[in-house]
Parts: C-alpha cells; sequence; structure tokens
C-alpha cells in the first residue's frame, strides 16, 4: 500500500517519520484555507491523528506540490472551500452533475459528478466501480494530459456524498447525436463517421498500450466536449473498467446488452481472463450503429437482447452491407469476429484501408436507404417493457429546464430528503440497475452499472438557456448559501 512519509524533525539527518499517511480513497485529508484579493490560499492541511485532528503548516508552494502529489489517492474535504456550485447539468437515481466554478479562478469551469454514497454502500459491487473510475480516471489524467478521455482533477467526500471533480463537456452523447439524427430519419455522413470512430480507436489503443480494458464502450459512453464539434470525442464512466494486469477481474461477466463481447458472455470459468480486443466488439458495434442507424443486436427486454448478443445473431451481408465501401465492410466483419483471436487489435484498425483510402460512397444513397427502410432501421435496442428495462433512446440523466437560476447546495441537494429548486423534467418512471444482477437460467450472471451513473450533459435547449444565463450576475440574496461540509 502506497505511503507518505510526514517529518517533524529537529535534526537535519534525521529521518524518522513522526507521522504516516495511507494513501487510499477511505483516507481524509482537509485543507486550511484563505481567501485574498480573490485568491485562494492553502495555509495547512489536516489528518486524523490519534483520534485527532493534526494540522500541518506551510508554505503556500510547498502545500500546493502536497495536494497535486496525493489528490485522486485520498479524498479531500469541504469542497465548498474550493468549488462553488452553480447549475445542475443532470440528475439520476444515484448521481448528479453540477456545473461548478473554482473559487478564486473566474475563468475555471468544471462539473462536479456528485455520487449518493448510501446507494455505493447498499450495491453489491457500487463502492467497487467508483474505486475503479477513480484509479483509472487518475492514472489517465496523470498519463495522458491530451488523450480523449474525461480528465478527473480531484475528488471530494461529504458526508453524504463523494464528489468528482471532471472536465465541464458540453456536448451531447453520441447516443443523443444518434437519436436526433433519428428523429429526422438521417444518418452522419461517412466521413463524419470516420472521424467519430478514428477518435474513439485512438483511445481505445492508448487504453490498451496502458493495460486498461473499458468494458462498457457504448454511444451512452462517448462524449463530444464542444456541442457540434465532432473532433472532440471523449470517452467517459471508467467505472467497469480494469487494469489487465489485476491477478483476477473484478466482476468479470459485465456490460451493456448489445455491446458485449462474446467472450464475455460465453464466460464460465470467471478466473480466466480474456483479452482486450473485447474492446473493439463494443467499438464493431458502435461502428455498425453509425453506419446504418440501428442497433446490431434486437430485443424487447434485457434478457432478450441479451441473449441475441451472446449468440452473436447477427449477419453482415445483404442490401444494407452493399452500400458502404469495400473497405468500410472489411474492417466491420474484423472488429465483429466471434472469436477474439481473430478480431483487429485497436492499432490495426487504425491502420485499416477504411482510415487510409479517401471516403467515395455518397452520404445521399447511404441516407436514401435510411429513409426508405421499413423494418430495422427505425428500431431501438430494447424500449421500456412492462418488467421496467431501460430504453436506449432515452438518455438516462433526467432533463433540466433551467427556468430558475438558484444555486444548488453541495452535499445537502443530494440527500433524499431535500429535493432542489432546479425545475426537472422528468423521464418515463423505468427500473435502473446499479451494477446490478441479472440472472437468465442459459446466461448465468450478468453485471451492469447503472446507466445514471455516466456523465451526461444537457440537451441544446437547456445548453441554450444555461449559456444566456450564465451571462447574467446572480444576486446573492436570489440563491441558496452552500452548505458546508465538516
Amino acid at each position: 500500500m502506497s505511503r507518505v512519509r510526514l517529518l517533524t524533525i529537529q535534526k537535519v539527518k534525521d529521518q524518522r517519520p513522526k507521522y504516516v499517511l495511507q494513501l487510499q480513497l477511505t483516507q481524509q485529508v482537509g485543507w486550511v484555507t484563505e481567501l485574498k484579493n480573490n485568491k485562494l490560499l492553502l495555509k495547512a492541511f489536516t489528518i486524523m491523528y490519534q483520534n485527532k485532528f493534526k494540522d500541518f503548516i506551510g508554505k503556500m508552494d510547498n502545500l500546493q506540490k502536497i495536494r497535486e502529489l496525493i489528490k485522486n489517492k485520498v479524498t479531500f474535504s469541504k469542497i465548498s472551500d474550493f468549488y462553488e456550485a452553480q447549475y445542475h447539468l443532470g440528475k439520476g437515481s444515484s448521481a448528479k452533475v453540477i456545473q461548478i466554478k473554482e473559487i478564486g479562478a473566474e475563468s475555471a469551469k468544471l462539473a462536479a459528478k456528485a455520487i449518493d454514497k448510501n446507494y455505493l454502500q447498499k450495491s453489491q459491487f457500487g463502492m467497487q466501480a467508483f474505486l475503479n473510475e477513480v484509479a483509472i480516471l487518475n492514472f489517465l489524467s496523470r498519463k495522458n494530459s491530451n488523450s480523449p478521455f474525461i480528465k478527473l482533477y480531484e475528488t471530494f467526500e461529504g458526508d453524504h456524498t463523494y464528489y468528482l471533480i471532471l472536465d465541464l463537456l458540453r456536448g451531447r452523447t453520441l447516443a443523443e447525436e444518434i437519436d436526433l439524427l433519428k428523429q429526422k430519419k438521417e444518418l452522419l455522413s461517412l466521413k463524419l463517421v470516420k472521424l467519430i470512430m478514428q477518435q474513439l480507436l485512438e483511445g481505445v489503443r492508448i487504453l490498451h498500450e496502458n493495460n486498461i480494458i473499458h468494458r462498457d464502450l457504448k454511444p451512452d459512453n462517448i462524449m463530444f466536449r464542444e456541442q457540434n464539434q465532432y473532433d472532440t470525442l471523449i470517452i467517459v464512466d471508467f467505472g467497469l473498467s480494469t487494469f489487465t494486469d489485476v491477478s483476477k477481474y473484478q466482476f468479470p461477466k459485465c456490460g451493456t446488452p448489445g455491446y458485449v463481447a462474446p467472450e464475455i458472455l460465453n464466460l464460465v470459468d470467471r478466473d480466466i481472463k480474456y483479452d482486450k480486443v473485447c474492446d473493439i466488439f463494443s467499438c464493431g458495434c458502435i461502428f455498425y450503429k453509425l453506419l446504418f442507424g440501428h442497433s446490431l443486436f434486437f430485443g424487447n427486454t434485457f434478457n432478450e437482447v441479451l441473449a441475441q448478443n451472446k449468440n452473436c445473431n447477427f449477419v453482415l451481408e445483404g442490401r444494407d452491407m452493399d452500400m458502404i465501401s469495400i473497405e468500410a465492410q472489411k474492417l466491420l466483419k474484423r472488429m465483429l469476429a466471434k472469436n477474439p483471436a481473430e478480431r483487429i487489435t485497436a492499432k490495426q484498425a487504425l491502420e485499416s484501408d477504411f482510415f487510409k483510402n479517401p471516403i467515395i460512397q455518397s452520404a445521399q444513397n447511404i441516407m436514401k436507404t435510411f429513409k426508405n427502410s421499413n423494418n430495422t432501421s427505425n428500431k431501438n435496442i430494447f424500449q421500456p417493457t412492462a418488467d421496467g428495462q431501460l430504453s436506449e433512446a432515452e438518455s438516462p440523466f433526467q432533463r433540466v429546464q433551467n427556468k430558475f437560476k438558484n444555486q444548488i447546495d453541495f452535499d445537502a441537494d443530494i440527500s433524499e430528503n431535500k429535493s432542489s429548486f432546479i425545475q426537472i423534467k422528468q423521464l418515463p418512471q423505468v427500473k435502473k440497475p446499479s451494477c446490478g444482477k441479472m440472472e437468465d437460467s442459459s446466461l448465468g450472471s450478468f453485471y451492469t452499472k447503472d446507466p445514471l451513473s455516466s456523465f451526461k450533459k444537457l440537451n441544446a435547449m437547456s445548453l441554450k438557456n444555461l449559456s444566456e444565463s450564465q451571462d447574467k450576475k446572480i444576486n446573492q440574496q436570489e440563491i441558496d448559501q452552500i452548505q458546508k461540509e465538516y
């Protein structure tokens, strides 16, 4: 286990530590701060020592270095000492996304993913998924500053809530982009499909080179940093991800039906570690949906889709396939190979002719085929049903209408007995698994992550309203005072 040695010495050569700080997320570190001339200053940090709080006073530069070294290896307390909550961006059963502003830095706007601690503790694998997400995002944030992954800055802990301080992403999810096009009976142009897949596969290549498997790649977990800018792709939600150098994968049978590699669904011995190319199958399912506007696997319920996915019940032939280039057909088939030994890697996919050669196929022909299709093109992967399964077409987060400019509390706002002043548009009530266990006699146990913990954003109208409201200074008498956590 990693540790920090804190030296309090009287002699220069005395290197024996008096205090040892365990570097784990269950360890909390507090900070003594001061706001001076609109600049936030660090005066000391605090740890629990022998059931008492112990302050360590130091110079600002040294304290800032310590903060940088231990962030996301421990949790910090009193988020409201560092960030000001501004607006709800999204909400789910276990998490909320809040736009925040760094105190003392007017232009610095970020997002806080607020996760209910009680929800994590009650969920069978909720806490493990949270720890996975922090560990992997921290690794990626430190190692690849310009890579297509959401960046994790710091982790805070309140009385009832964990907060992940993340990039503020203004674009929609890929699922939302596909749904908007579906409403217009249109598809993305092949040029944009190529751009999106190139960024996605480049991100997967980086993950795999660093021995990380995402295990839940799907349109809901792909976002864009800026709205209507498809060259700003970001991969999010690493709760089901794993490092490959562990002795055994946590919850090895996991993912989202319709995007899971068959070797995961058909896994019998849970001690066996499957290969990283399981992510490539998921990318192939995304590639297929971008090309044709509908999902590779269909079903009315969770288990129906899961069974189709498990048996790889699809055919890559016919009129639809004839409408895309030979290069696209070859790449798609290699990405969706049932046998992982025959499946292409991310690096090989990026070197394929589909990305090397210019686009020749007319996008208009593809759109015409999409509009004229009278069977599968307008179907969703699965719709809300009597047994409460979730439709992929519905965005998991409830939408913010943002008619009010009320500021929100941090920790108090997520508690069950306090409602937000932000008006929320309710989605259809559906059951939502949280790393839930789905049983089927033919499939065995299969684990899915709560889709509401994914990082979601506002729709276009809400973004417009939010942008307009942010241009006006909010009177402090019109907002709630942020509750500070102790």
